[in-house]
């Protein structure tokens, strides 16, 4: 066992020009991160300043994104980092992964209840305080700490190099990020949707940019010309829920063939027939035609054995998002060996061709969602803005960039200092490393895009970034890590 006395400790401390150097190389490092990372804002931002995105595009491309992109990246990552022995070699990461977003729940949700915020904040919080930033932040940075002198205190064993230690970095950050993004596209995607009651009790959650969009939406379609799709899309503005899901007629392939043909290929279905309540349903379902037939749906209610599954899997897709259906498939690809060894082995037939092509449209993802936040942006006035730093988004960025180390770094501590002889990798430095790096790091940035597709929380979660990664992130994830150095260099 490691003796973290605080005479050892004291005495092992790296000298003061060891410290500078890790401490700079560490600044480095996260504001290199930060700045890739505002560069792409900016350039959303200035592509909303000079009109190519604008909200209605902006909303757009968070669903595309959503559907398409997001699913494609979740695959590829958790797919590829995923297996067998990975779960039984590194069962620490999941179980501090839940054990990190029970407490960080406990938190804001106490936190919530001390300072009296609605539901719909409550909610807000809780999101932005359980899930963190798993996987561009924490890579960037292990990736620099491995490569200069500090990272010599984590070698493990003498015939450890600098590629080694970034190499299990990496892979436990990608482990990690498994099951926080299983977590955040279920239960996630859940805190931040508009459901029904937070809309009759909760009408703040909704940003004011967000109304200004819905209102511009009523504007146009006042002075459309009327088509069956239209006509659609009309008939269900009056419904608050589903205000932000009407297409757009000019945008639509077959809108100008449907209203000059005269045709009633898109004509809308009964209006007896009941819409999705859910948002997510008009997000997640094909289109419905009039000529699509009920009779397959009655057959499957028909038979005996498959009726009463009905139901269930009704509610499983309704509360069931794309990233999250891609999450799972990954999951039994990454699982099951042959199906593994099929598409990411280089010499599969399907690796350079199905898996390639999956990994590019994947690496879209977060290049988007960076867009459409800096896209964002432009449509906040400065008093809007200043009105919107409240409460709720200040707790949320003291809960997770302040609190947060207190309860994470005792844990971490007491976990390597007791588990080395029941877990094979307790006694890695660089595990230990990067579970206070990981617990201890800012709010997920891809938060933004549920919040954008549910059209919640916009300006707030805008805000709780800018504060986070913009002013709190480069010093005190450097001082964490720093703390971390001395934890590990004390236990060798």
């Amino acid at each position: 066992m490691p003796d973290l006395t605080v005479t050892h400790i004291v005495n092992s401390l790296l000298s003061f020009e060891d410290i500078m150097a890790a401490f700079w190389t560490l600044a480095v490092a996260a504001l290199e991160a930060i700045v890739q990372v505002v560069l792409i804002i900016l350039s959303g931002f200035l592509l909303a300043r000079t009109g190519y995105l604008d909200p209605g595009k902006q909303k757009w491309l968070s669903k595309l994104n959503m559907t398409f992109f997001t699913p494609c990246l979740l695959f590829t990552n958790i797919a590829k980092s995923i297996s067998w022995d990975k779960f039984l070699a590194l069962w620490p990461l999941p179980l501090f992964y839940f054990l990190f977003a029970g407490i960080s729940w406990g938190l804001s949700r106490t936190g919530s209840r001390l300072f009296r915020f609605s539901g719909a904040q409550t909610r807000f919080v809780t999101a932005t305080v359980i899930f963190s930033n798993t996987n561009s932040l924490p890579v960037a940075m292990i990736q620099s700490l491995a490569l200069s002198k500090a990272g010599e205190i984590l070698y493990w064993g003498a015939d450890d190099t600098k590629e080694g230690v970034a190499a299990r970095g990496i892979s436990y950050i990608l482990f990690f990020a498994v099951f926080g993004n299983i977590l955040r596209w279920s239960y996630g995607y859940n805190l931040l949707s508009n459901d029904s009651e937070s809309n009759s009790s909760d009408g703040d959650s909704r940003s004011v940019s967000k109304r200004k969009h819905q209102d511009a939406l009523f504007d146009i379609e006042s002075s459309q010309p009327s088509s069956g799709l239209h006509n659609y899309a009309t008939i269900h503005a009056s419904n608050p829920r589903r205000a932000s899901l009407k297409p757009e007629t000019h945008d639509h392939p077959y809108s100008d063939y449907a209203s000059d043909s005269g045709s009633d290929f898109y004509d809308p279905p009964p209006l007896q027939t009941p819409l999705p309540a859910d948002e997510r349903s008009a997000l997640l379902a094909f289109p419905r035609f009039p000529h699509d037939s009920d009779e397959s749906e009655n057959s499957w209610l028909s038979n005996p054995y498959l009726a009463p599954l009905v139901p269930i899997a009704k509610h499983i897709h309704a509360q069931t998002t794309p990233p999250l259906y891609a999450a799972f498939v990954a999951l039994v690809f990454g699982l099951i060996p042959p199906l593994k060894h099929l598409l990411f082995d280089p010499s599969s037939f399907l690796y350079p061709s199905l898996t390639a092509s999956i990994a590019a449209c994947g690496s879209a993802a977060v290049p988007l969602v960076l867009v459409c936040l800096g896209a964002q942006l432009d449509d906040f006035s400065v008093s809007v803005w200043h009105q919107h730093t409240s409460a709720p988004v200040a707790f949320a960025v003291v809960a997770r960039m302040l609190l947060t180390p207190f309860y994470v770094i005792p844990l971490v501590i007491t976990f390597a200092a007791v588990a080395q002889g029941v877990s094979a990798v307790a006694s890695d430095p660089v595990l230990v490393l990067v579970l206070i790096m990981l617990g201890c790091g800012p709010t997920a940035i891809n938060l933004v895009q549920i919040c954008q597709v549910n059209g919640m929380f916009e300006e707030e979660i805008a805000h709780v970034l800018f504060w986070s990664y913009g002013v709190v992130a480069v010093p005190l994830i450097s001082i964490v890590i720093m703390i971390a150095l001395v934890v590990v260099q004390a236990m060798a």
